[in-house]
Protein backbone atom coordinates (compact mmCIF):
# COMPACT_ATOMS: atom_id res chain seq x y z
CA UNK A 1 0.00 0.00 0.00
CA UNK A 2 1.22 3.47 -0.85
CA UNK A 3 1.62 5.64 2.25
CA UNK A 4 0.05 9.09 2.08
CA UNK A 5 1.77 11.95 3.87
CA UNK A 6 -1.53 13.67 4.72
CA UNK A 7 -4.67 11.98 6.01
CA UNK A 8 -7.95 13.52 4.91
CA UNK A 9 -10.20 14.34 7.87
CA UNK A 10 -13.68 12.74 7.64
CA UNK A 11 -15.28 16.21 7.66
CA UNK A 12 -14.06 16.57 4.06
CA UNK A 13 -16.61 13.95 2.93
CA UNK A 14 -19.44 15.63 4.82
CA UNK A 15 -18.66 18.94 3.16
CA UNK A 16 -18.19 17.43 -0.31
CA UNK A 17 -21.49 15.56 -0.10
CA UNK A 18 -23.35 18.81 0.56
CA UNK A 19 -23.05 19.35 -3.23
CA UNK A 20 -23.38 15.79 -4.58
CA UNK A 21 -24.03 16.73 -8.22
CA UNK A 22 -20.94 18.95 -8.37
CA UNK A 23 -18.90 16.20 -6.72
CA UNK A 24 -20.11 13.59 -9.20
CA UNK A 25 -19.44 15.86 -12.16
CA UNK A 26 -15.90 16.47 -10.93
CA UNK A 27 -15.46 12.74 -10.34
CA UNK A 28 -16.56 12.01 -13.91
CA UNK A 29 -13.89 14.42 -15.17
CA UNK A 30 -11.32 12.65 -12.97
CA UNK A 31 -12.16 9.37 -14.69
CA UNK A 32 -11.85 11.00 -18.12
CA UNK A 33 -8.47 12.50 -17.20
CA UNK A 34 -7.27 9.13 -15.91
CA UNK A 35 -8.20 7.46 -19.20
CA UNK A 36 -6.55 10.24 -21.20
CA UNK A 37 -3.40 10.09 -19.07
CA UNK A 38 -3.12 6.34 -19.62
CA UNK A 39 -3.49 6.87 -23.35
CA UNK A 40 -0.87 9.62 -23.38
CA UNK A 41 1.57 7.36 -21.55
CA UNK A 42 0.97 4.74 -24.23
CA UNK A 43 1.58 7.25 -27.03
CA UNK A 44 4.86 8.37 -25.43
CA UNK A 45 6.09 4.85 -24.64
CA UNK A 46 5.06 2.68 -27.57
CA UNK A 47 8.21 0.56 -27.31
CA UNK A 48 7.35 -0.71 -23.81
CA UNK A 49 4.99 -3.60 -24.63
CA UNK A 50 4.05 -4.50 -21.05
CA UNK A 51 3.30 -0.89 -20.18
CA UNK A 52 1.23 -0.42 -23.35
CA UNK A 53 -0.86 -3.53 -22.70
CA UNK A 54 -1.57 -2.76 -19.05
CA UNK A 55 -2.34 0.90 -19.64
CA UNK A 56 -4.69 0.07 -22.52
CA UNK A 57 -6.72 -2.09 -20.16
CA UNK A 58 -6.63 0.66 -17.53
CA UNK A 59 -7.88 3.29 -19.99
CA UNK A 60 -10.85 1.08 -20.85
CA UNK A 61 -11.63 0.53 -17.17
CA UNK A 62 -11.44 4.26 -16.44
CA UNK A 63 -13.94 4.93 -19.25
CA UNK A 64 -16.23 2.31 -17.74
CA UNK A 65 -16.01 4.17 -14.43
CA UNK A 66 -16.79 7.42 -16.26
CA UNK A 67 -19.97 5.81 -17.55
CA UNK A 68 -20.93 4.60 -14.06
CA UNK A 69 -20.43 8.03 -12.55
CA UNK A 70 -22.28 9.91 -15.30
CA UNK A 71 -25.17 7.42 -15.16
CA UNK A 72 -25.62 8.13 -11.46
CA UNK A 73 -25.18 11.86 -12.03
CA UNK A 74 -27.98 11.83 -14.63
CA UNK A 75 -30.15 9.56 -12.49
CA UNK A 76 -29.92 12.11 -9.67
CA UNK A 77 -30.94 14.93 -12.01
CA UNK A 78 -27.51 16.40 -12.65
CA UNK A 79 -25.44 16.94 -15.75
CA UNK A 80 -21.78 16.84 -16.59
CA UNK A 81 -20.46 20.35 -16.01
CA UNK A 82 -17.60 21.84 -18.06
CA UNK A 83 -14.15 20.76 -16.95
CA UNK A 84 -12.34 23.17 -14.66
CA UNK A 85 -8.60 23.55 -14.08
CA UNK A 86 -7.31 20.99 -11.61
CA UNK A 87 -5.05 22.68 -9.01
CA UNK A 88 -4.25 19.31 -7.44
CA UNK A 89 -2.77 17.95 -10.68
CA UNK A 90 -1.01 21.22 -11.39
CA UNK A 91 0.66 21.08 -7.98
CA UNK A 92 1.76 17.49 -8.41
CA UNK A 93 3.09 17.93 -11.92
CA UNK A 94 4.98 21.10 -10.99
CA UNK A 95 7.73 18.94 -9.47
CA UNK A 96 7.83 16.44 -12.32
CA UNK A 97 11.17 15.83 -13.98
CA UNK A 98 11.88 17.54 -17.28
CA UNK A 99 13.72 14.81 -19.15
CA UNK A 100 11.63 12.30 -21.05
CA UNK A 101 13.10 9.26 -19.29
CA UNK A 102 12.77 10.69 -15.79
CA UNK A 103 9.37 12.13 -16.65
CA UNK A 104 8.03 8.60 -17.18
CA UNK A 105 8.99 7.64 -13.64
CA UNK A 106 7.35 10.74 -12.21
CA UNK A 107 4.20 10.34 -14.32
CA UNK A 108 3.79 6.74 -13.17
CA UNK A 109 4.35 7.60 -9.52
CA UNK A 110 2.15 10.70 -9.61
CA UNK A 111 -0.59 8.53 -11.13
CA UNK A 112 -0.09 5.99 -8.32
CA UNK A 113 -0.46 8.73 -5.70
CA UNK A 114 -3.58 10.13 -7.37
CA UNK A 115 -5.15 6.67 -7.35
CA UNK A 116 -4.20 6.20 -3.68
CA UNK A 117 -5.67 9.59 -2.74
CA UNK A 118 -8.81 8.71 -4.69
CA UNK A 119 -9.08 5.44 -2.77
CA UNK A 120 -8.86 7.32 0.53
CA UNK A 121 -11.55 9.76 -0.58
CA UNK A 122 -13.81 7.01 -1.97
CA UNK A 123 -13.63 5.16 1.35
CA UNK A 124 -14.66 8.32 3.21
CA UNK A 125 -17.50 8.95 0.77
CA UNK A 126 -18.72 5.34 0.96
CA UNK A 127 -18.86 5.63 4.76
CA UNK A 128 -20.60 9.03 4.74
CA UNK A 129 -22.89 9.19 1.69
CA UNK A 130 -26.53 8.21 1.57
CA UNK A 131 -27.83 5.02 -0.01
CA UNK A 132 -28.01 6.63 -3.46
CA UNK A 133 -24.29 7.49 -3.66
CA UNK A 134 -22.45 5.27 -1.17
CA UNK A 135 -22.65 2.10 -3.33
CA UNK A 136 -20.81 3.80 -6.21
CA UNK A 137 -17.86 4.70 -4.00
CA UNK A 138 -17.82 1.33 -2.28
CA UNK A 139 -17.81 -0.33 -5.71
CA UNK A 140 -15.01 1.81 -7.18
CA UNK A 141 -12.69 1.73 -4.16
CA UNK A 142 -11.03 -1.63 -4.90
CA UNK A 143 -10.26 -0.52 -8.46
CA UNK A 144 -8.46 2.56 -7.17
CA UNK A 145 -6.34 0.38 -4.89
CA UNK A 146 -5.44 -1.85 -7.82
CA UNK A 147 -4.61 1.10 -10.05
CA UNK A 148 -2.22 2.56 -7.49
CA UNK A 149 -0.42 -0.77 -7.25
CA UNK A 150 -0.36 -1.08 -11.06
CA UNK A 151 1.44 2.23 -11.52
CA UNK A 152 4.07 1.41 -8.92
CA UNK A 153 4.51 -2.02 -10.50
CA UNK A 154 4.99 -0.44 -13.93
CA UNK A 155 7.57 1.96 -12.48
CA UNK A 156 9.44 -0.98 -10.92
CA UNK A 157 9.43 -2.69 -14.31
CA UNK A 158 11.22 0.30 -15.84
CA UNK A 159 13.49 1.52 -13.02
CA UNK A 160 15.56 0.05 -10.17
CA UNK A 161 13.65 -0.53 -6.92
CA UNK A 162 15.77 1.95 -4.96
CA UNK A 163 15.12 4.72 -7.48
CA UNK A 164 11.38 4.03 -7.43
CA UNK A 165 11.16 3.92 -3.64
CA UNK A 166 13.18 7.11 -3.17
CA UNK A 167 11.20 9.07 -5.74
CA UNK A 168 7.86 7.75 -4.48
CA UNK A 169 8.74 9.02 -1.00
CA UNK A 170 9.65 12.44 -2.37
CA UNK A 171 6.49 12.71 -4.44
CA UNK A 172 4.30 11.43 -1.58
CA UNK A 173 5.60 14.24 0.63
CA UNK A 174 4.85 16.75 -2.14
CA UNK A 175 1.37 15.30 -2.69
CA UNK A 176 0.56 15.61 1.01
CA UNK A 177 1.70 19.22 1.09
CA UNK A 178 -0.29 20.05 -2.07
CA UNK A 179 -3.57 18.55 -0.88
CA UNK A 180 -3.24 20.04 2.60
CA UNK A 181 -2.96 23.56 1.12
CA UNK A 182 -5.79 23.26 -1.41
CA UNK A 183 -8.98 25.22 -0.81
CA UNK A 184 -12.17 23.28 -0.24
CA UNK A 185 -14.45 22.55 -3.17
CA UNK A 186 -16.91 19.77 -3.95
CA UNK A 187 -14.15 17.96 -5.83
CA UNK A 188 -12.53 14.57 -5.30
CA UNK A 189 -9.10 16.18 -4.93
CA UNK A 190 -9.76 19.32 -2.92
CA UNK A 191 -8.44 20.40 0.44
CA UNK A 192 -10.15 21.80 3.49
CA UNK A 193 -8.51 25.24 3.61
Amino acid sequence: MIELAYETPPVWAERALAAPLELLSDHAHCELRAAASAQMLIVRNTGRARLVERLAALAMEEMSHFRQVTALLHELGGRLLPAEPNPYMKGLLSASADTREESLLDRLLVAALIERRSLERFELLADTADERIAPLYADLGPSEAGHGILFVDLARGCYPEGVVSRRLGELAALEGAVVERLPFAARIHSGLA
